[in-house]
């Protein structure tokens, strides 16, 4: 990331309120939260191999962190 001028779009499609959003740099994968959705998902960083990781129960995704180091995932879940 030396030049910000330029910029990718990794994931553009079937997205409508992406809110947390994480890279594992050991894995090389991107994870991130959609709130209306209700989902956290997870791809390569090129966007390939795109998959819902979790659906059900996840009523407000909002923050979403990893520690690649160790294989842990973790999400800040809001619930009314």
């Amino acid at each position: 990331m030396h030049n910000f001028s330029n910029y990718e779009d990794i994931i553009s499609t079937n997205l409508s309120t992406p809110t947390g959003l994480a890279v594992d740099w050991i894995a090389n994968n991107i994870y991130w939260t959609d709130t209306t959705r209700k989902v956290i998902e997870v791809s390569r960083l090129d966007g390939s191999c795109r998959k819902v990781l979790i659906y059900d129960k996840v009523e407000d995704p909002r923050a979403l962190t990893v520690f690649p180091k160790k294989g842990y995932d973790f999400a800040l879940l809001y619930s009314s």
